[in-house]
């Protein structure tokens, strides 16, 4: 009879393990990773109005010590120290010799 109580004892708790473990919940789901942050682009900046002063081109000629001024693309001319002291700012003037295109 002791042998019969013991078996008897061991299929219960065993029965009573796997019905406890079988009723166990498994753990939750892992919630969705967080969306991406979105970054908005910069607004536009506003074009500045043109001035006259944009459409100079200055190029110093640190060699000759001449500078070469083009306006709107067109060659105007050249300061290059020989201007009147009383000019200022100097004007460009025809050079003795044409700008070389380098």
């Amino acid at each position: 009879m002791r042998k019969t109580t013991l078996i008897v004892r061991t299929v219960v708790l065993g029965g009573f393990a796997v019905g406890i473990s079988s009723c166990a919940t498994s753990p939750p789901p892992e919630p969705p990773p967080a969306p991406l942050p979105v970054v908005a682009a910069p607004a536009p900046v506003p074009a500045a109005p043109t001035s006259p002063d944009q459409d100079w081109n200055i190029f110093p000629d640190p060699t000759t010590g001449t500078i070469d001024i083009y306006h709107k693309g067109d060659y105007v001319g050249v300061i290059d120290g020989s201007e009147p002291k009383e000019q200022d700012p100097p004007l460009p003037h025809k050079p003795d010799r044409p700008p070389s295109d380098e």
